[in-house]
């Protein structure tokens, strides 16, 4: 099928039905909202344990941790006599940074509940938030005795978390190797050990421990994304990509595969297989403004304007201040030729950035077009001083005086410009310049140095001033730098 005729129907139809089925939860979660306040209006609350958890969860979800702390005390007014509100009162407490009164919940919940190790555990996780490092690890040690694979495991996860705090990354990474041997399947020490590889660098651990969990549990769709992590890190795309795949197909939920395996396949410029992915994406997930962007960016790619600006009218109808989204439409207006359209678009993009070379040199570019040089010519400058290290914009702001025949303008420019960007062009431009302005031993002289530089690029050298194919001198210069 071609992937540029696919029905924008069929993905839209779907979100809206995921949307729908979404609406029933949303709805039951509201009318239980509107109870609580009711009841807590009257001064009277009584509800069941799995209302009062799932009110938590809204209020936690929504980060509003203070009124969930409230929740779990009406909770516990209620259910005072278990452990399990006393614990989820501690978890916000520790969300929320408030880990003295966290340890006044925990140690009501071990007076319900003096073996679980979970209060331990969340114990040590308060400690470590008060950067109390060694009684952390102790806690923890002392937990090791006697614990099974499982219990073993969570407690490896949270003595990666002590490490994590205190900047020790490497045994961060061991810490979290450690939960995998006890418990291959552990879904926090998986999540878990993707940041710590991204800090402690241990990419190689990371393949063999992965390849070797995967060998006993080729179903683990966490271990293939870090496994997809570690390959992309050393530019194995293909073996990357596999694994992304292999990620998603194996969890068709698991959103930051199809994210990351779409932003190899355009990076790699294979944007119909990165549109499949965002397409996939969008299939799954609510949409946001990055994916509308990035499905916008495929389809400017495949040359397919028309639908480009559809999604990128989509991302913009979402955060009208993304500079990137009228960026981009501007460019399409641009290679369609429609250059009033696309200087509006640009001009909105440079308004809310404009400290973007990118946007300043495409607004510069589409003045010119439309022979408006005045208000080109400042663009052009402003661009190579937003980013002085670039040469393309130093080649674009000498090419216009070029243009313009202002070639003693242009042959300075490039002087300035090998002050901060290194670029044999500029050489050859200058030399070019000099032809113009018949200063032919200056010109020479120069062309000399741009063809010991780079002898490759000298064909550059007609494309501005075809004529010089025909000069003896020219040829004969050319000819003393030919390379044997």
């Amino acid at each position: 099928m071609n992937i540029n005729a696919l029905p924008l129907v069929q993905i839209i139809n779907k979100h809206e039905l995921m949307s729908h089925r979404n609406i029933n939860d949303r709805q039951a979660i509201f009318e239980l909202v509107s109870k609580y306040e009711d009841m807590s209006i009257t001064g009277s609350v009584f509800l069941s344990e799995k209302d009062y958890n799932n009110l938590i969860n809204y209020y936690e979800e929504e980060y509003l941790l203070e009124r969930a702390v409230d929740i779990a005390d009406c909770a516990i007014a209620q259910y005072g006599f278990t452990a399990d509100f006393y614990i989820r009162k501690a978890v916000l407490l520790i969300a929320d940074e408030k880990e003295e009164y966290a340890m006044g919940a925990l140690d009501q919940a071990e007076l319900y509940a003096p073996n679980d190790i979970v209060v331990s555990l969340l114990r040590s996780e308060a400690l470590t938030s008060l950067e109390l490092f060694d009684e952390a690890l102790q806690l923890l040690e002392l937990l090791k005795e006697g614990a099974n694979s499982k219990d073993l495991s969570n407690i490896y996860v949270y003595e990666s978390l002590v490490y994590e705090a205190m900047e020790e990354n490497e045994r961060m990474f061991y810490s979290l190797k450690a939960a995998l041997y006890e418990n291959p399947q552990s879904k926090d020490a998986l999540e878990r050990m993707w940041i710590c590889v991204e800090l402690s660098k241990r990419y190689r651990e990371s393949i063999e421990l992965h390849e070797r969990i995967l060998e006993d549990d080729p179903y683990s769709y966490l271990a293939w994304y870090n496994l997809g992590a570690a390959y992309a890190y050393y530019g194995n795309y293909a073996d990357a990509i596999e694994a992304y795949e292999y990620a998603y197909i194996i969890n068709e939920k698991f959103e930051f595969a199809y994210r990351d395996c779409a932003e190899i396949c355009y990076e790699l410029k294979n944007y119909q297989k990165a549109l499949r992915c965002y397409q996939d994406t969008l299939m799954h997930f609510e949409p946001d403004e990055d994916i509308f962007l990035r499905i916008g960016q495929c389809y400017q790619q495949l040359g397919n304007n028309v639908i480009a600006k559809t999604f990128y009218e989509k991302a913009g109808r979402m955060n009208q201040f993304n500079d990137e989204v009228w960026f981009h439409i501007g460019e399409c207006y641009a290679q369609e030729g429609r250059w009033k359209k696309a200087i509006g678009f640009f001009k909105r993009a440079n308004k809310l950035d404009n400290r973007r070379e990118e946007y300043l040199s495409a607004l510069a570019d589409a003045f010119y077009q439309i022979g408006d040089y005045k208000k080109a010519e400042p663009l052009f400058r402003s661009a190579t001083e937003v980013a002085p290290e670039q040469n393309e914009y130093w080649l674009k702001y000498g090419f216009f005086l070029m243009e313009m025949e202002r070639y003693e303008d242009a042959a300075d420019l490039f002087d300035e410009a090998e002050i901060h960007a290194v670029d044999t062009a500029f050489l050859y431009c200058k030399s070019v310049c000099l032809f113009r302005m018949a200063r032919r031993q200056e010109a020479l002289f120069l062309l000399g140095d741009a063809l010991d530089e780079n002898f490759e690029m000298h064909d550059s050298l007609f494309d501005l001033m075809p004529g010089l194919m025909q000069d003896s001198d020219v040829q004969a210069i050319i000819a003393t730098y030919q390379p044997y």
